[in-house]
């Protein structure tokens, strides 16, 4: 009998995102800034330090998911990371930021990047089978985008606060700047690591899922689910929006504090679009369940070009209420680039059990996760820091007025190109509540004996839309 997703599960899964939410939030924000300017690391390297995580993740994250799919244990094959991660969780975060007491630009290179791999290890243990338990909880439409709603909305408080809270420690220290950001990261090594046992007693695992068989061949598994249409256009959708997430925040401490001069603003101003973001969730979870996902994602794409569009209008002496306007209308945006795609996981999911008759949330969620940190650290975060160095700019001293013009472009213009292109990406998306309803069903038919021969022809017609491929090829023959 399916078990009821009822407040307490969504509270109880929810809170395993305040991990991921905050811990990318205050990495994506304030990590490369630490580098240039507390730690004296050159901004090339420190554009690098992300890339060096990335290679390792490019094994680390789909073989994760692999894992995850084949764990056997008294605890399940996903909850049982959630235990094993608590204290590595908070240690992996502290070691980030701990300061190195060197002039060796290759020694403060190695140590970073060391810390930040560790890092990124911890993070892919915990957040794979985390994503990937979604789609066990429920296979209902609607309650999975209130699973993905809840998700959110904790992993929105939890940005919230690793927007504005840590700042504040670091700049409140008494000490030299990089006792400030120890301090911090204690704080907020054990706020990320607690939550995870509530979610571990409050959640509960497909016990049919976790008999299933699987292919031995670790690679071939991977690169399948490429075959799935509805995957490969979720993936565009995906790095589009969270790329130009990355850029937005990696950029948004040096536009205020080198191109407005207002860095004792940040907290306000983050911490307007940060709860604007977080309260627009909710609005987007009614939207996506009523006009469907593809409607709500393009919907918050275009109103985050527009707020970005806005900030033309901004300078050193506007009023802090109009900056704070402008944040809030960024916000409004961001809010479906950060909920979306997360809701869609779950559904590309199904169509992939479709295809191939088994359920592999651990290989979508390694791959998604993946792209997630491989486009952050190997690509994003690299050219901003090539970039800044490219441009003339110099830590901690006045900026030319050509050095801002550029950076001002390519503020504007590194997220305004991508959220341009997943608008795009996103015409393309089939997976309509409809749809998701049709192939829902259609699961629960095949799961209970029926042949896939016997499906309806509308089905078919959907079926080989979601999947890109011929209904007689699908595995479940």
């Amino acid at each position: 009998m399916e078990r009821k997703v009822g407040m307490k599960t969504l509270v109880a899964y929810g809170m395993g995102d305040m991990y991921g939410g905050g811990a990318f939030m205050i990495v994506g924000m304030l990590f490369l800034f630490y580098l240039t300017e507390v730690v004296g690391l050159s901004p090339a390297l420190a554009g690098m330090v992300f890339g060096i995580g990335k290679v390792w993740d490019a094994v680390s994250d789909p073989l994760m998911g692999y894992l995850s799919d084949r764990t056997r244990s008294r605890f399940g094959r996903r909850r049982v990371y959630f235990l094993a991660g608590i204290v590595p969780i908070a240690l992996s975060f502290i070691i980030l930021w701990l300061p190195l007491k060197t002039e060796s630009q290759a020694l403060l290179f190695l140590y970073y990047s060391f810390a930040y791999v560790v890092f990124a290890t911890v993070f892919t243990m915990v957040m794979i089978p985390y994503s990937a338990l979604a789609a066990e909880l429920s296979p209902d439409y609607e309650v999975r985008n209130r699973l993905s709603g809840a998700r959110l909305l904790f992993s929105g408080f939890s940005s919230l606060l690793a927007a504005t809270v840590p700042k504040i420690i670091i700049d409140s220290s008494s000490g030299p700047p990089s006792a400030g950001y120890v301090t911090m990261s204690v704080v907020f090594g054990i706020f990320f690591a607690l939550p995870w046992i509530i979610t571990f007693f409050g959640t509960w695992e497909d016990e049919r899922a976790a008999e299933e068989s699987y292919s031995q061949n670790f690679i071939k598994e991977f690169f399948s689910i490429f075959k799935n249409r509805s995957f490969k256009i979720h993936i565009l959708m995906y790095v589009c929006a969270y790329s130009a997430i990355d850029f937005l925040m990696a950029l948004f401490t040096y536009y205020l504090t080198y191109y407005l001069r207002r860095d004792g603003i940040y907290s306000i101003a983050m911490g307007t679009l940060m709860l604007v973001q977080l309260v627009m969730i909710a609005v987007y979870v009614k939207i996506a369940n009523t006009k469907g996902k593809r409607f709500a994602y393009q919907m918050g794409m275009s109103i985050w070009l527009v707020g970005m569009l806005l900030t033309l209008t901004l300078s050193s002496t506007s009023p802090l209420a109009v900056i704070c306007l402008v944040c809030a209308v960024i916000g409004s945006g961001t809010a479906a680039a950060v909920y979306i795609p997360y809701s869609i996981l779950p559904n590309v999911i199904d169509v992939d059990e479709l295809m191939t008759g088994s359920q592999r949330s651990g290989v979508y969620s390694g791959a998604l996760t993946l792209m997630r940190k491989l486009v952050q650290g190997a690509l994003v975060m690299p050219i901003i820091g090539f970039f800044l160095q490219l441009v003339g700019f110099v830590s901690h001293a006045e900026q030319t007025s050509q050095v801002l013009t550029r950076f001002f472009i390519f503020f504007i213009g590194g997220p305004a190109l991508l959220i341009i292109a997943g608008f795009i990406f996103a015409s393309r998306f089939q997976l309509s509540p409809k749809n998701s309803t049709m192939l829902t069903a259609e699961l629960e038919r095949l799961r209970s004996g029926g042949k896939l021969e016997d499906a309806s022809d509308e089905m078919k017609q959907v079926g080989e839309l979601l999947t890109g491929q011929e209904w007689k090829l699908n595995k479940w023959q």
